[in-house]
């Protein structure tokens, strides 16, 4: 059974990457992947690192069991909004503090050792820009979560769904289609 984890980023329930969070869970196929999930809204930790790298925070239980599912899954899903051209707060407090050094790569002068290889990722994301602009430009949100951040731990980005225009009030047949789709996708792992 392939072990998959899925991370909603977005930190109100109400939102459409909730009901595409929501979407995903319903639709794995559970019998032949055995799913975790993890919904940041609903997590009472510090997204600050208050001290950055130089001292570790205090052991916090929710980032303790997210690296523990981090480490056992195979391939993890990332549902998130695209906010001002990156990611939510809350997620990426949570990306500090659970793909920490030591647990998920280490800096050697230039050379970084990356812990996490032969995981893959699935990155849905939502956004007002139009798709193409986000899949084109030189410093776009999928060059950053791909390359930058899960690229530097060795996760390798296997699939990039976005929804564009997300939150236009005549989008609602869009948004249908894209909760359809990606049900379509999860359902196939």
């Amino acid at each position: 059974m392939k072990k998959v984890l899925v991370v909603n980023g977005h930190p109100y329930a109400e939102s459409y990457c909730s009901a595409l969070y929501q979407a995903v869970l319903e639709n794995i196929d559970t019998g032949r992947c055995e799913v975790r999930a993890i919904d940041l809204g609903t997590l009472k930790f510090d997204p600050v690192l208050r001290m950055g790298y130089r001292h570790r925070m205090p052991e916090d239980e929710e980032i303790s069991y997210s690296q523990e599912s981090v480490k056992w899954a195979e391939h993890i899903i990332f549902i998130y909004p695209i906010w001002f051209h990156s990611l939510p707060s809350l997620f990426k407090g949570w990306i500090d503090r659970v793909f920490a050094p030591k647990f998920a790569y280490n800096m050697h002068g230039i050379f970084v050792e990356k812990h996490l290889k032969g995981r893959s990722c699935h990155l849905i994301m939502t956004g007002d820009s139009p798709t193409l602009y986000n899949r084109l430009i030189p410093n776009s949100p999928i060059r950053l979560m791909k390359l930058h951040i899960m690229g530097m731990f060795g996760i390798k980005t296997t699939r990039v769904s976005i929804l564009g225009h997300a939150s236009l009030k005549d989008n609602q047949q869009g948004r249908e289609r894209f909760l359809a789709r990606v049900a379509k996708i999860v359902g196939k792992l």
